[in-house]
């Protein structure tokens, strides 16, 4: 019985030696057929919980390693009479025809499972390298003109969620004045604003306000668990790749039926001299209404769009129909 997590860990150590001694003791005294061992590799492989289904590269490679080998000494026992001399005999004549042929395989096999693990010695050192670099988000990019209170598009979103059943996520939510205007429209509203500092003592009042990570948030969220999403200057500055993933993860949070409410920029916006510095150092670039459209309808929403009075924003609402494709 063991009473830690460090002496499970020597337990298993311990146990794990036994083992290892005994293979090797049983190998030196002939007990343990190559072939045996192999079989044995393979079914531990083939049934342990890391193998097959769900387990890492190192796991695959095991099955590799223990396939690598081809045994050219086929097995000669038999149950019938005579049998194991008929079969000892005509491996005894194959041998040399057997033997070149696997040899030649086995060669081949060896150096396949020499160059996966190779390449598994790079992805793991390209998984650390990129573990160990800061990766920074995609900008939020904001027009102070366009993306305040008084706003021409904040009645429409209010509009657009009235009816709406659950909890609605605004992201990003600076100040939270999105979210306010929503709770006073009697919609259940919350936001989560990854910028530091913007939260500040709007967090400490009525308001539910999460500084946090937005693509970390909902990934937290439980499917379906939202009424509807509101995106507000997060998705201009976002690459192709970071872009589809912001949406895989707000269709997943949103049942059939849930409202998603995208706010951008127009490109006129974006190349304007008074546009913010995040425009120039974001990777991406505003999309146009079509695309929107297009693009949420792919996902399974039916999407309308209305455009701002000075040309600069637009905002799209789409609609979740009730059978939504599975995240890509």
């Amino acid at each position: 019985m063991t009473t830690g997590s460090e002496d499970d860990a020597a337990y298993l150590e311990r146990v794990l030696a036994e083992i290892d001694d005994e293979v090797r003791q049983r190998r030196a005294a002939g007990d343990l057929p190559v072939r045996l061992e192999r079989e044995l590799d393979e079914l531990f492989l083939e049934y342990s919980p890391v193998a097959g289904r769900g387990g890492g590269l190192a796991e695959q490679l095991r099955m590799v390693d223990a396939a690598a080998f081809i045994d050219p000494v086929v097995p000669v026992e038999s149950t019938k009479s005579g049998g194991a001399a008929v079969k000892k005999t005509l491996r005894s004549l194959s041998m040399w025809y057997v033997g070149y042929v696997t040899g030649q395989v086995s060669q081949f096999a060896s150096a396949v499972s020499k160059t996966l693990h190779l390449l598994d010695e790079q992805v793991r050192a390209l998984s650390a390298q990129l573990d160990s670099q800061h990766v920074v988000p995609a900008e939020i990019v904001e027009l102070p003109a366009v993306h305040a209170p008084d706003a021409w598009w904040v009645k429409e979103v209010v509009t657009a969620f009235g009816t709406v059943e659950g909890r609605v996520l605004h992201a990003a939510a600076g100040s939270g004045w999105l979210v306010g205007a929503l709770v006073d429209g009697g919609v259940d509203a919350y936001g989560v604003e990854p910028r530091p500092g913007l939260v500040g003592e709007a967090e400490f009042g009525s308001l539910d306000l999460r500084e946090e990570g937005i693509l970390a948030h909902l990934r937290a969220v439980e499917p379906a668990a939202l009424g509807g999403v509101v995106l507000s200057g997060v998705v201009d500055g976002m690459s192709h790749g970071e872009r589809e993933q912001l949406l895989d993860l707000v269709v997943e949070a949103l049942p059939p039926g849930g409202v998603l409410a995208v706010h951008s920029l127009s490109g006129a916006a974006w190349e304007a001299p008074d546009a913010p510095p995040e425009a120039d150092l974001s990777t991406g670039h505003p999309l146009r209404p079509a695309t929107w459209v297009h693009l949420l309808g792919r996902m399974g929403g039916t999407a309308r769009v209305a455009e701002g009075p000075t040309g600069l924003d637009y905002l799209v609402v789409a609609t979740l129909g009730d059978s939504v494709p599975p995240p890509r």
